[in-house]
């Protein structure tokens, strides 16, 4: 530990000795002893955009306060055929070096030019400055933007899913901190304190070619750099201290910044960075710059294979665009057990000195519960505005639906609903009865499944899944025991 604690010092001295020649973030003025303020954000981003012109300065969109959320584009020229990549920071305000990571990474664009002859970015340093300059998690309508990206109902998550749909970015980096000093972690007598943790698509739907790719290729080109640089890393690990509960890969839900971009056959990662004992300003000068270096060695693997990645990425979207009745969705999966112990190297809480542990309770192996096979479509009563209001927001296709001859309708009627866990959470699931329907009573639009969401309307729609829409509290009227499910396959 102590030898890696000089090499990160000399690494972040080298690094500041390189930036003296150049323009230094509002933090990096302040040795870091202070945060970037959304003001201050706004204010370097315009300066480094007059300043270069391979950088264009957008306004996505505006916060209940009025506060601008922006995002860089990075080009060296307009091009369909350059892989492009999104990259954004502090969707939680209390997360702060990514945003600081993000501002010194637009900089050394500067000394990275060559980048650009294959990759077109687009990077928003601050999704949440309202959250950010008060150091709170929540945005300023107290909604936590990373558990909003299937409702939309906050401007800032509205506004990046509106620069993705116009963009379609290949890969997607969303850059967060966790916090490792817990208390329940202090008395277990060890701390995890990766520098950065990379999390990947954890969603069995998403394809596994990209899965594979993520966690084979892309990974270990990071952990080489990190390690080499004097940071540590490792893939995303989520769960309780070792002796109260399982440890495993992080979410398969699709309502966060990776798996809703994950479930469209994007390469999206999560960045863990960690964060300081004070959830704060501790240590915010080696957490940025661990940042940064994922950053630096992740962009330098993808420019190096931008070609493959934009094959695989593409022909996997076809697929989806393609989609047809035959295939099937794991709708409820879970993570198992892998057949060896995780081997951990931790901190000691008690003499600081690093110590190694085994967990025997590791389950990285995602597998599905459940599966159903794809419609061709589904059918959303016209007068659920409820619904069509976040079909509208993905920019989903859809249309009023006009009775087909060909076309089968079957509805789910609900005998029952259970409570289950899965993934440790509660879900609802109900027994269901099957029916084909004769005749429609009401008026309906028809969502195709043969478009880009394919896999993301199947989970969202089907009753018994576990990351549908009827699991979100203000949809629970979509599973009523003894009613039917008023949402409709198409066979």
């Amino acid at each position: 530990m102590r030898n890696t604690i000089i090499i990160i010092a000399c690494t972040l001295f080298v690094f500041a000795q390189s930036c003296t020649q150049g323009l230094k973030t509002p933090a990096e003025k302040d040795n870091f002893t202070r945060i970037t303020l959304s003001e201050e954000v706004v204010e370097f981003s315009k300066i480094l955009c007059k300043k270069y012109d391979f950088l264009e300065y957008k306004i996505i969109g505006n916060t209940i306060t009025g506060k601008e959320i922006i995002a860089i584009n990075a080009s060296s020229g307009f091009s369909d055929d350059k892989l492009k990549v999104l990259i954004f920071a502090q969707q939680h305000g209390n997360e702060q070096s990514g945003k600081e990571a993000l501002l010194i990474f637009l900089r050394e664009l500067n000394n990275n030019i060559n980048w650009l002859d294959n990759i077109e970015f687009w990077i928003a340093p601050q999704i949440n400055p309202d959250g950010g300059d008060k150091n709170s998690r929540l945005n300023a309508q107290g909604i936590d933007l990373n558990r909003d990206h299937i409702l939309l109902n906050a401007r800032e998550t509205q506004a990046l899913h509106k620069l993705f749909q116009e963009v379609m970015p290949h890969v997607t980096i969303d850059i967060h901190e966790y916090n490792p000093f817990r208390e329940s972690w202090q008395n277990f007598g060890a701390y995890k304190v990766f520098d950065v943790q990379v999390g990947i698509p954890t969603n069995i739907n998403v394809s596994e070619e990209i899965r594979s790719f993520a966690l084979y290729e892309v990974l270990p080109a990071i952990e080489k750099h990190l390690n080499m640089n004097g940071f540590s890393f490792h893939n995303y690990l989520v769960g309780p201290v070792p002796t109260e509960g399982r440890t495993r890969h992080s979410t398969v839900d699709i309502n966060d910044g990776r798996q809703s971009f994950a479930i469209l056959n994007t390469l999206s990662f999560i960045y863990e960075g960690i964060n300081g004992r004070d959830g704060f300003l501790e240590n915010l000068k080696g957490r940025t710059f661990g940042q940064y270096e994922a950053l630096f060695a992740h962009i330098n693997f993808i420019n190096e294979n931008a070609e493959k990645i934009k094959t695989i990425v593409n022909s996997k979207r076809e697929m989806l665009v393609n989609s047809n009745s035959k295939i099937k969705v794991s709708i409820r999966m879970e993570h198992f057990p892998a057949e060896f112990p995780l081997v951990l190297h931790l901190l000691s809480s008690k003499t600081n000195n690093d110590t190694i542990i085994e967990v025997e309770n590791f389950h990285p192996v995602v597998k599905s519960l459940h599966e159903v096979t794809m419609p061709q479509g589904y059918l959303i009563p016209a007068y659920d505005s409820l619904i069509i209001d976040i079909i509208k927001k993905h920019n989903i296709i859809y249309s009023a639906y006009e009775t087909y001859n060909n076309h089968k309708i079957f509805a789910y009627k609900i005998l029952d609903v259970d409570t289950v866990m899965i993934e440790e959470l509660s879900n609802m699931i109900p027994t269901l009865k099957k029916e084909q329907l004769k005749i429609l009573k009401d008026n309906y639009i028809y969502v195709p499944t043969a478009q880009l969401h394919s896999n993301f309307l199947v989970l969202l729609f089907e009753p018994e899944s576990m990351l549908g829409i009827a699991q979100i509290k203000d949809y629970n009227y979509l599973l009523n025991k003894g009613e039917m499910f008023p949402i409709l396959r198409v066979e």
